[in-house]
């Protein structure tokens, strides 16, 4: 009768229980200190959306196939989509070295959203820590990349005009 309580508790029986996070499993180790491993449902949400990402991209290659299937193709017009897009806003030799980064960024806000849709669902992109973790390392990245590139005159962009 426990371990059915305890499997029920980690369902969500409301919308609204999609917003809290909750251990699913941990692991305490006072030996090494205070470390305390755990898995929530956030990370278990985003393990589940990089195997699916890693599943759709296996599953929609064309194994060297003249004609392509509806996957193939419809993965073949994403790609040229969001590609189309990074070449509109940077220059076309410059947007080569920086599309596969904005390519995987954006299919993994995608799956993360369409996983979120599903009702009674985690919505995984709905909670800040990953919202700013994204934007922070993208923002921080891009700093450190301009520095490097155009030295000290890079700051004069954040000086109002």
């Amino acid at each position: 009768m426990y371990t059915y309580r305890l499997l029920m508790d980690n369902f969500i029986k409301s919308p609204l229980d999609q917003f809290e996070v909750r251990d699913l499993l941990s692991l305490d180790a006072p030996i090494i200190g205070n470390l305390s491993l755990s898995l929530t449902n956030i990370g278990m949400y985003l393990t589940i959306a990089g195997y699916l990402i890693f599943f759709i991209s296996l599953l929609c290659t064309n194994q060297n196939k003249i004609l392509p299937n509806a996957s193939s193709i419809s993965q073949e017009s994403l790609y040229s989509t969001v590609h189309s897009v990074v070449i509109g806003q940077i220059n076309e030799k410059k947007g080569q070295v920086y599309f596969p980064f904005i390519y995987t960024l954006f299919i993994f806000i995608l799956i993360n959203n369409l996983i979120g849709m599903i009702p009674y669902s985690f919505a995984s992109t709905s909670h800040f820590i990953l919202t700013f973790y994204l934007s922070f390392t993208v923002v921080l990245g891009s700093t450190i990349l301009g520095f490097s590139k155009h030295g000290l005159k890079f700051f004069s962009l954040f000086v109002p005009a």
